[in-house]
């Protein structure tokens, strides 16, 4: 296929587990008197069956054969010892096969296991020049990129700090900026992409699909199968070091949740011990909750902020279910947001509005009180406004950032306006789902759906 950047053929890989230390010793020895003899003979056959007692094969990989063309997005899949890892070091070379065949046409950068390629008592600075090295780059070539892989991992003054004194977080962003910088004709990511915050998550989704659009191809391995489904125009199935499957995505997926038994150990809040948020009509309730929202401010979290200023979001607060000062909140339930709005001129038609969005940078929700038709009355200039928010969080669990805001319509069109204050990169708000109930959805959120038994 002329095409094909990654061909894999009859790939197997044993391990041997020894049963006994001496064993290790023992059976090579018996193995190599063995060879003397004919592979007929009485003595090759008494030799080689008291070398085998010394020891079993364990076959994480078990003739898997496949090919990925050039561009393309393929997603590794499968449980915990199905050989996803092992797959993706013969790939990338890191592990030789016991028998078959690999063959990739094309500069591979591998984000595999945390650390793999670092030299630990270098420094940042220097390990970006060492990993450019063994791509082939030179040294001018890597001074010009190195300012864009410092910005992009983000770590400070710590990139001139050895890497054995980096935490977890830390090491992946250094790492996956200098895979991504070398221009690779695949990029092979097995799982890093768990370690980072959510906000540098958001990041390294964005490159990777800048990456896929300028002709890179991907090898994706994630338990996170929303992401796989989202990055990933083809997935195969590993059960048993065996492929059980290959091909679409979401056929994949669905043939992974047949086969999965096992539970998950996703944590639950208790449910709601009562109903709280309202925020009242007189005058000394209003001042309160004023009170309360400048206390628990939320903003000076946001990422950036950006607007014409002619109104601002001053100060907002973040409830969940049970009425805490928190961003975890349950599967389904509705969290509580307070907004405190002040307008600096006269604005007859004010709007306020939030935008949420997962970990891969996709926009789950956007709405606001144009959406809603809830009008807000003008404000006049100096005046403020408090305003409730109760977003029931009907999406997938895991991590989500989300922005406040508020603007004025544009003559554009009903879908345009004029952003007057944005604060972006709010959150994370965890979304935490029970493993012992069947959840009331699958997919990236809840839409309103009626089932009729008819007949």
């Amino acid at each position: 296929m002329s095409d094909a950047i990654i061909t894999v053929g009859n790939l197997t890989k044993a391990y041997r587990i020894w049963g006994h230390p001496s064993a290790r010793l023992k059976s090579p020895l018996l193995e190599t008197a063995a060879r003397i003899f004919p592979h007929d003979s009485a003595p090759h056959r008494v030799l080689a069956g008291r070398a085998a007692r010394g020891y079993r094969d364990f076959y994480a990989l078990r003739d898997v054969s496949f090919t990925v063309r050039r561009g393309e997005a393929t997603g590794i899949i499968g449980r915990n010892g199905s050989g996803k890892s092992t797959l993706l070091q013969l790939i990338a070379g890191t592990l030789t096969p016991t028998s078959g065949r690999v063959s990739v046409n094309g500069r591979v950068s591998a984000l595999l296991e945390l650390g793999s390629g670092f030299n630990l008592d270098f420094t940042g600075r220097e390990n970006v020049f060492l990993n450019g090295a063994i791509f082939g780059l030179t040294k001018n070539v890597m001074e010009a990129k190195f300012d864009d892989i410092a910005d992009f991992a983000d770590i400070g003054d710590f990139i001139e700090q050895p890497v054995k004194t980096y935490s977890s977080g830390m090491m992946m962003r250094l790492a996956f900026a200098v895979a991504v910088s070398v221009q690779p004709d695949i990029l092979i990511v097995d799982e890093a992409l768990s370690v980072g915050d959510v906000f540098f998550q958001q990041k390294c989704f964005e490159r990777i699909r800048d990456l896929l659009q300028g002709g890179t191809t991907l090898l994706f391995v994630s338990h996170d199968l929303a992401a796989v489904q989202n990055l990933c125009s083809r997935a195969i199935l590993l059960q048993e070091g065996v492929v059980a499957f290959a091909g679409p995505p979401e056929e994949a997926t669905s043939r992974y949740y047949a086969l999965s038994t096992g539970r998950s150990g996703a944590r639950r809040i208790a449910p709601p011990a009562g109903t709280t948020g309202s925020t009242g009509e007189s005058t000394v309730e209003r001042t309160a909750l004023r009170a309360e929202i400048l206390a628990h401010n939320i903003l000076p979290r946001a990422r950036s902020r950006h607007g014409n200023g002619d109104m601002e979001v001053v100060a907002a607060t973040f409830r969940n279910e049970l009425g805490e000062h928190s961003m975890a909140v349950d599967m389904t339930k509705t969290a509580t947001l307070h907004l405190l709005v002040r307008a600096h001129r006269d604005v007859p038609h004010p709007t306020v509005g939030l935008h949420l969005i997962d970990r891969m940078n996709n926009l789950v929700f956007a709405a606001g009180t144009r959406q809603l038709g809830s009008a807000m009355p003008p404000l006049k200039a100096d005046e403020e406004r408090l305003l409730a928010f109760r977003l029931e969080l009907a999406v997938q669990p895991g991590e989500y950032t989300f922005s406040l805001g508020c603007g004025e319509p544009s003559p554009d069109g009903p879908n345009h306006g004029f952003i007057q204050d944005r604060h972006e990169g709010l959150g994370p708000i965890t979304v935490h789902g029970d493993p012992y109930r069947i959840w009331p959805f699958y997919g990236i959120a809840r839409l309103p759906l009626e089932i009729t038994v008819i007949g």
